[in-house]
């Protein structure tokens, strides 16, 4: 059968609070017996002292006290206590109650035990009367057995030592009505606690798994193919934070199936282009329609020039997300890298008037890298930057020491910059994604993959670097990466 996790709390929870109410009562209902218990022998101690008293001032002399020093009586109205063996006034112990009948004047009086519950010393310490084996009788005490006891008093003298046996506790009709009260009292309290402990117990675990059930919902709708799940978030603590964290995984698969779809799809759109350019030049020139001219031909070849960069483009991609991307790590220096860039583009920079500038630090250090993929990043940067900067702008290609925009590890950061028109905010935080176009139009119209940025940044993070930019409308864009230092 299976239990919820739900009931599993709910029962957790009351089971603790019932365990806890149940040894407390007991606890409680122990101490407050005994206490109780040993009010009421105090009680009936000091007045047999005071009794004992009287009759020494009356008599002057201890001959007959023994018909004082018997147990108490037990009447209708009267309940003996049995219990532990204390001594004297203040001692503790167990109790168990039990009734017995006796009527006298309707008043707890004496009843013969066979013992006595009260010990009698002389003023020397000598036992008059005693109680069994505790005092015996005819015995001398000791001062410590004599401490036990409460010294008796006649015109300021001590004529005597009286001593108690807490063996029998009478209790009156009031007093026990009292006893039980509070017993039921206590029984009451218990049975409250836990039907409070039950209920605070149910609403307590389905507050805590409300947000897991919600999870659980969520994440069967994600993993059925419904991605726009999110979840509330009803708390700041571990839950709340689970919550977020769902949130976050599940945007960001929605946003990644989005992109899957449009990447596909473009896919889709740069091979069917230049194939169906291909295959009517080819259709053409077989049924006789066209000539194989020089020209056509070499239209033909940059067409499979164009669908051989895409699968290059495509493949590279593939072995970064398989963790396999090769690389041929050597000693580069990040001054020449910028130097065989600004060579690289300088005819077509001069042919658009653009300047391309070059500014590095001096004393650069040595990377350790794969020149040819910098070189790729470089020139995928710098095309970018070509095809937004307008007749007349700068780009300009910079090197220094820095670190990385979330670290603070140490490296060589290259920075190419332009003065196009800037990318909207909406779009940097996708700038790098695959197939990702900030205006859809210019690329089509220069036959552009939309994979050179998406490029750019694996072949940094294969470095362990970081790539970011920084742009703002109608000033141009700056693409940073730093490649750290060995």
């Amino acid at each position: 059968m299976k239990h919820s996790i739900s009931l599993k709390l709910a029962l957790a929870f009351t089971l603790v609070a019932v365990l806890t109410a149940v040894v407390l009562t007991l606890v409680f209902a122990s101490s407050y017996s005994n206490r109780f218990q040993q009010f009421v022998f105090d009680q009936q101690f000091y007045a047999k002292l005071g009794e004992v008293e009287s009759f020494y001032a009356k008599n002057q002399s201890w001959d007959g006290v023994e018909s004082l020093l018997v147990g108490p009586a037990s009447q209708e109205n009267c309940v003996e206590a049995r219990g532990g063996y204390g001594e004297g006034p203040g001692h503790g112990g167990g109790f168990r109650q039990t009734a017995q009948a006796a009527q006298n004047d309707g008043d707890c009086q004496s009843f013969r035990v066979g013992s006595h519950q009260y010990a009698l010393a002389d003023a020397d310490g000598l036992v008059l009367v005693g109680i069994g084996n505790l005092y015996p009788e005819g015995s001398q005490l000791t001062q410590d057995k004599l401490n036990e006891g409460v010294p008796i008093l006649d015109k300021n003298r001590q004529v005597g030592t009286l001593l108690g046996h807490r063996r029998n506790v009478v209790y009156t009709q009031a007093e026990q009505h009292f006893l039980e009260r509070t017993n039921t009292g206590l029984i009451w309290a218990l049975i409250i606690t836990m039907v409070l402990a039950a209920l605070i117990g149910f609403l307590l675990s389905r507050g805590l798994t409300r947000p897991v059930i919600e999870l659980t919902a969520a994440a069967q709708n994600l993993a059925a193919g419904d991605l726009n799940q999110t979840v509330d978030v009803r708390s700041a603590d571990e839950l709340g934070e689970l919550s977020q964290a769902f949130n976050r995984m599940s945007k960001k698969i929605e946003h990644s199936d989005r992109l899957r779809k449009q990447m596909t799809a473009d896919i889709a759109h740069d091979l069917r282009t230049p194939l169906t350019v291909i295959g009517g030049y080819i259709e053409s020139m077989r049924d006789g329609d066209l000539e194989a001219t020089p020209e056509r031909m070499d239209l033909i070849y940059s067409e499979i020039t164009r669908l051989n960069r895409l699968v290059g483009d495509l493949q590279l991609l593939s072995q970064s997300d398989a963790g396999v991307l090769p690389m041929n790590l050597e000693t580069v220096d990040a001054r020449e890298l910028l130097e065989q860039t600004r060579k690289l583009f300088d005819l077509k920079a001069r042919e658009r008037e653009i300047d391309l500038l070059v500014e590095a630090e001096q004393g650069l250090p040595s990377l350790m890298a794969d020149e040819s993929r910098l070189m790729q990043v470089l020139e995928n940067l710098v095309s970018n930057a070509m095809r937004h900067t307008p007749q007349g702008g700068t780009i300009r290609l910079k090197a220094k020491i820095g670190s990385g925009a979330d670290s603070k590890a140490r490296g060589v950061e290259f920075i190419v910059s332009d003065s196009g028109e800037g990318i909207p905010p909406e779009s940097l935080p996708d700038v790098f994604e695959r197939f990702h176009r900030v205006d859809k139009s210019r690329h089509a119209n220069q036959s552009q993959s939309g994979l050179g940025l998406a490029i750019v940044k694996v072949i940094v993070q294969a470095h362990k670097g970081e790539v970011w930019v920084e742009s703002a409308i109608g000033k141009g864009s700056e693409f940073h990466f730093v490649i750290p230092v060995a």
